[in-house]
C-alpha cells in the first residue's frame, strides 16, 4: 500500500467522521419537544448508517484491489 491510498483513506474517513458529526448536531435539533430518548435514537442510527457506508466503501475498495492490484488506490 502506498501513501497515496493511506491519504486518500484517511481522508474518506475524514469526510465521513465529519458528516456523522454534523448528521448528530441536526438530529439533535429536529425539536425541542421530541424526548431526549427519540434524539438518542436518532444519532444512533445516523452514527451505525455512517458506520455501514464505511464499512461497505472499504470492502468494494478491497474487492477492487484484488481484481486489479495495479491500480492506483491499491
Amino acid at each position: 500500500m502506498d501513501n497515496t491510498s493511506v491519504s486518500q483513506g484517511s481522508r474518506t474517513t475524514t469526510h465521513i467522521l465529519g458528516l456523522v458529526a454534523v448528521m448528530g448536531v441536526l438530529a439533535g435539533c429536529v425539536q425541542d419537544d421530541r424526548s431526549a430518548l427519540e434524539r438518542a435514537q436518532l444519532q444512533n442510527l445516523t452514527s451505525e448508517t455512517a458506520l455501514n457506508a464505511q464499512i461497505i466503501s472499504d470492502r468494494a475498495r478491497a474487492q477492487r484491489c484484488d481484481r486489479d492490484p495495479s491500480r492506483r488506490e491499491c
